[in-house]
C-alpha cells in the first residue's frame, strides 16, 4: 500500500476524522478513515511512532492481586473491565503519566516500575494512538476518580476472581482481557 493522500475531514474537543487514500498493490485506489489524537496529521507526521497514552498493569506488592477497573465507557455506552489508563500530558514520561494517572484514579501510589513496554497500538483498525504499557507494584487505599466525566469502579481481584469474571463472560478492554487471561493461567 502507498499512502497518497490524507485529508482531515472533522475535528473535534479531543480526536479528529480524517480520510486516507492509499494506492493498493494492484494500482487501485483505497479510501480508509480513520481518528486521531493529532490534530494536524500530516503524511509525513503519521508513522510517528510517539506514544499519546499510557496503561498500568497494577499489582499488589505481593503480586497476588491484579487492580482492574469497571468503568462506563460512552463509545460503547456499557460499563467495561480495564487497566487503568490515560493520556501522556506534554512533557511527561509514561512512568511520570502512570504515576499521575494511577492516583488520579484510583488513588494508589505506584511503588515500583516492573518493565515498561515498547509503544503499542491501542487499536490499530480504526486510530493511529500508541500506547506504553506500564506494569508495575502499587500500595494504598483505593478512592474515588477525581474525574468528573468518568465513572470508574476501581478494585483489587485475585486469579480466582479475575479467572470467575472471564469465565462469566464480563465485558473487557481487549489488552486487558488479554492480560489477566495469560496472569490467571500462569503455571
Amino acid at each position: 500500500m502507498e499512502l497518497l493522500k490524507l485529508e482531515k475531514k472533522y475535528e473535534g474537543k479531543f480526536l479528529s476524522y480524517y480520510v486516507a487514500t492509499y494506492k493498493n498493490k494492484e494500482g487501485g485506489i483505497k479510501l480508509y478513515e480513520l481518528i486521531s489524537r493529532d490534530k494536524n496529521l500530516t503524511i509525513e507526521k503519521f508513522h510517528h511512532g510517539m506514544p499519546q497514552g499510557v496503561g498500568m498493569v497494577a499489582l499488589s506488592l505481593d503480586g497476588e492481586r491484579i487492580l482492574m477497573q469497571k468503568e462506563f465507557r460512552m463509545a460503547t455506552n456499557e460499563w467495561v473491565y480495564n487497566f487503568p489508563a490515560g493520556l501522556i500530558d506534554e512533557g511527561e514520561t509514561a512512568e511520570i503519566a502512570a504515576k499521575r494517572e494511577l492516583r488520579e484514579e484510583t488513588g494508589l501510589e505506584l511503588k515500583e516500575i516492573i518493565k515498561t513496554l515498547p509503544p503499542s497500538y491501542a487499536s490499530q483498525g480504526t486510530s493511529d494512538e500508541m500506547m506504553t504499557i506500564v506494569i508495575c507494584k502499587v500500595d494504598g487505599e483505593i478512592k474515588e476518580s477525581n474525574h468528573i466525566d468518568e465513572e470508574i469502579e476501581a478494585s483489587w481481584f485475585t486469579k480466582s476472581e479475575a479467572k470467575k469474571l472471564l469465565d462469566d463472560g464480563a465485558l473487557f478492554s481487549v489488552r486487558t482481557q488479554m492480560f489477566v487471561y495469560m496472569w490467571v493461567n500462569e503455571k
